[in-house]
């Protein structure tokens, strides 16, 4: 499919306590090219539509605002919060005063939303939320990016992280940098790692055959 934009090399992804062998592409920036471009073609009307429904409505301040964005977030971005959450969680984002969090782009904002007790830890939502809002300075966490950058981390060694400390936001924001400086990606931004991170994980989980 990527002709010669693919060098290939072996690693292993954890599924369970089992690993599979896998092939991963080489990562270069016409590879990331690649996927923005593969991103943009599939994504184009749920972006814009994104874009939009965040123009009209800016702030996360009106609880009927915020409940209308989880909504429309969750479903075009798949992020599996529970029909029974969604309005909860739309009311604790409007009570908490994110907005200035957001525009400092302090990792806060994504704990705040996370941890919402008694509501499950929706951390790919949160990201995705704050992402959303300042794509400039939240990374998207989800299984794609997570796989990926383990499965990188398992065959290049370009960071020290364990698996499990991409679950903590700040430890992942961390992997995503390191990953940028080892491939030489300083050129792009983290929406568009966010594109190669999703796409490149999906494809591995794939040829796992967990997806």
């Amino acid at each position: 499919m990527y002709g010669s934009l693919w060098k290939w090399g072996a690693s292993y992804l954890p599924i369970g306590a089992v690993y599979t062998s896998l092939m991963l592409p080489t990562i270069t920036v016409e590879l990331v090219q690649t996927e923005c471009d593969a991103f943009d073609l599939e994504n184009e009307l749920i972006e814009e539509a994104l874009r939009q429904l965040r123009t009209q409505f800016p702030h996360n301040t009106e609880a009927a605002h915020v409940f209308l964005k989880v909504v429309v977030l969750n479903q075009l971005y798949n992020t599996r919060i529970n029909n029974i959450d969604v309005e909860p969680l739309a009311r604790r984002i409007a009570g908490i005063g994110i907005d200035a969090l957001l525009d400092q782009g302090s990792f806060v904002a994504v704990d705040r939303i996370t941890i919402c007790p008694p509501l499950k830890r929706y951390l790919s939502f949160a990201s995705k939320f704050c992402s959303w809002h300042n794509p400039a300075a939240y990374p998207i966490y989800d299984r794609n990016a997570r796989t990926c950058l383990w499965a990188y981390r398992k065959q290049d060694k370009f960071a020290k992280f364990q698996e499990q400390d991409l679950w903590v936001y700040a430890d992942f924001c961390a992997a995503v940098t390191s990953f940028s400086s080892h491939y030489g990606l300083g050129r792009f931004n983290l929406k568009q790692l966010d594109k190669l991170l999703y796409r490149v994980g999906g494809q591995i989980l794939q040829k796992a055959g967990t997806k």
